[in-house]
């Protein structure tokens, strides 16, 4: 029984609310890697202790925290994903907040869709954290204001200014591995 306005008005708050509630799982799986960012195999006074087979290992790309590897299929059970899912999540939330922090602090606003944040930073997790500021100047200044589409062709542009060789490396790349072959 909403009228336009009412309905418009709804529409808006529900786009808030899912935002909101997709920040607030990035922010959780921030918190979960907080916690388990000790090294497993050290004490609490610094001597090497057998606590299993547990370690530290990097999810994110350069200039992340370390998180313990044994960590991922407890959140993983408890968000009801696979183990490979909540991993993805997990490196794409240390990305954006450790490597992308000003698209981090617009996605904390709410000024932004977490999906198109969360494609960026896998896109760029090859970078360096000194190449990545060039990635998160510019899409800092596109992702509030520019289609989903156009911010992703902008970060793809901008990882291949960050690092050309890289990207000259994968075309050779690619240009070697096409072949033409033939099955029964």
């Amino acid at each position: 029984d909403l009228d336009v306005k009412a309905t418009l008005a709804a529409a808006e708050e529900t786009l808030a609310a899912r935002r909101a509630a997709e920040v607030d799982d990035l922010l959780l799986v921030c918190q979960w890697a907080d916690l388990h960012a000790a090294d497993p195999r050290r004490s609490p006074d610094g001597h090497r202790a057998w606590c299993g087979q547990d370690r530290l290992v990097e999810i994110g790309g350069d200039g992340t925290p370390l998180v313990q590897e044994l960590c991922l299929p407890e959140l993983a059970i408890a968000r009801r994903t696979h183990t490979l899912s909540t991993r993805a999540v997990l490196a794409d939330a240390l990305d954006l907040r450790h490597r992308l922090p000003r698209t981090w602090a617009i996605l904390l606003a709410g000024d932004c869709e977490p999906w198109v944040a969360r494609r960026v930073a896998s896109a760029s997790r090859r970078l360096d954290r000194h190449q990545i500021r060039i990635v998160d100047a510019a899409v800092a200044d596109a992702i509030t204001g520019e289609s989903p589409g156009r911010v992703l062709e902008l970060a793809a542009a901008k990882v291949i200014e960050a690092d050309p060789a890289a990207h000259a490396a994968r075309l050779q790349a690619e240009l070697r591995r096409r072949y033409v072959g033939c099955g029964r």
